[in-house]
């Protein structure tokens, strides 16, 4: 085996070893790629399912809120109600009361 044809294998196997680790290059940057895309589809499918949670807890919050709040303004509405119905049930005895006082006043 001669000089020229030791290096002749020297710069073969050079290429070689370039080829392959051009190969492995592309090969890491391709894989990098597929990782960041598969992190951000789990990133965006995550971002989804607590918004859907998120809005689902809302919902369920605004709805014990708004049922809260129609007792509350039934129950007020009962109370006046009942306050109407008492006032009425007084207004005959508070007339009453005043033309008393008044009478009494007129005869003193």
């Amino acid at each position: 085996m001669g000089k020229a044809e030791i290096l002749h294998q020297i710069k073969m196997a050079e290429e070689h070893v370039r080829v392959v680790v051009k190969e492995a290059e592309e090969k890491r940057k391709q894989l990098q790629a597929d990782g960041k895309r598969r992190a951000l589809e789990k990133v965006e499918t995550a971002d989804a399912d607590l918004r859907k949670q998120s809005d689902a807890r809302y919902g369920e919050a605004k709805r014990a809120t708004d049922a809260r709040k129609q007792a509350v303004l039934a129950e007020g509405a009962r109370k006046a109600q009942a306050l109407v119905l008492r006032a009425r049930t007084n207004s005959g005895k508070v007339k009453a009361l005043v033309l008393s006082e008044f009478e009494r006043a007129a005869d003193a």
